[in-house]
């Protein structure tokens, strides 16, 4: 919480609150290899440019938050033996499409560079990826029940250069999936009231950084 002055009133009572529960929490990595074709028009400035003797650089970007589609389009249970015991998961299929812009800088040629390098062209290609996720799912829950969040995204040609009219990209992706529901929680809490106006913001005066409390490492989460 952030430092701002409040105070309570009245003596500690038993409230009932609304909170997501979270059942289970994994991440999932993308880490892959894809030969991306290079259309026609595109092709043939890359290939000229070759012919002529200049180098080229590759430049591959992605938006984590409007660049990727993550779809849970389906979970299966399975029964699974977990420390000896036989243990009912949900096999979460899950479909990720991901839009790719990349640009062809020409660098120029040893002899004559080109600073700053210069477009050559751009062209957006969309990849696909299958995974599947083992979590806890009650036998109430629908794919519904699982939340995905695209931590982030990295994207990279292994060649400067076109290989049978295709750029081969490395991708990588860091996401996490949380397996959660609504609750009501009954907790022991006083409510807040608002304090009054009284701090002087004319001498720019700006709010705190936000701070946690430490984790205890020896305790939590577990090696």
């Amino acid at each position: 919480m952030t430092n701002c002055i409040k105070r309570a009133v009245g003596d500690p009572t038993n409230e009932c609150i609304r909170v997501p529960k979270v059942y289970d929490w994994v991440t999932l990595n993308v880490d892959e290899v894809k030969n991306v074709t290079i259309p026609a028009a595109s092709l043939t400035l890359i290939n000229d440019a070759i012919a002529a003797g200049n180098q080229l650089n590759v430049v591959v970007t992605v938006d984590p938050a409007t660049d990727i589609d993550v779809n849970v389009f389906n979970v299966t249970r399975k029964i699974v033996n977990i420390n000896g015991v036989d243990t009912s998961i949900g096999c979460a299929q899950i479909l990720k499409t991901v839009t790719l812009h990349i640009s062809v800088f020409s660098l120029g040629t040893p002899t004559v560079p080109i600073i700053p390098p210069a477009l050559l062209t751009s062209f957006d290609s969309t990849l696909q990826f299958f995974e599947r996720a083992g979590v806890c799912f009650p036998a109430e829950f629908t794919a519904d029940n699982i939340i995905s969040h695209v931590q982030s995204v990295e994207a990279f040609s292994l060649t400067s250069f076109p290989v049978d009219g295709q750029f081969m990209l490395q991708i990588l992706i860091c996401q996490d999936l949380q397996v959660e529901t609504e609750v009501k929680l009954e907790v022991l809490g006083r409510f807040c009231t608002p304090r009054d106006n009284n701090i002087d913001c004319t001498t720019g005066q700006i709010c705190n950084p936000i701070t946690f409390p430490e984790q205890c490492p020896n305790l939590y989460p577990a090696d």
